[in-house]
């Protein structure tokens, strides 16, 4: 009987690169560098690191 795989470890990307967590003060992280490009590093830097730990699962709502 066939047995779908489950993703054990999720990443929910509502926040990754989005403008309004910005103007929210939700972006300390990025150490002030939010031009358009910095934040493309930044997103790509997070879904390596999380790919490399594990992670397949990737929940792309748009809201909560």
């Amino acid at each position: 009987m066939f047995q779908p795989m489950t993703a054990q470890l999720g990443l929910g990307m509502a926040a990754l690169g989005r403008p309004g967590y910005v103007t929210l003060n939700h972006a300390t992280d990025l150490g002030g560098e939010l031009d358009p490009a910095a934040m493309e590093r930044h997103a790509h830097q997070v879904l390596d690191a999380a790919y490399q730990v594990g992670v397949r699962y990737y929940d792309m709502a748009r809201s909560y």
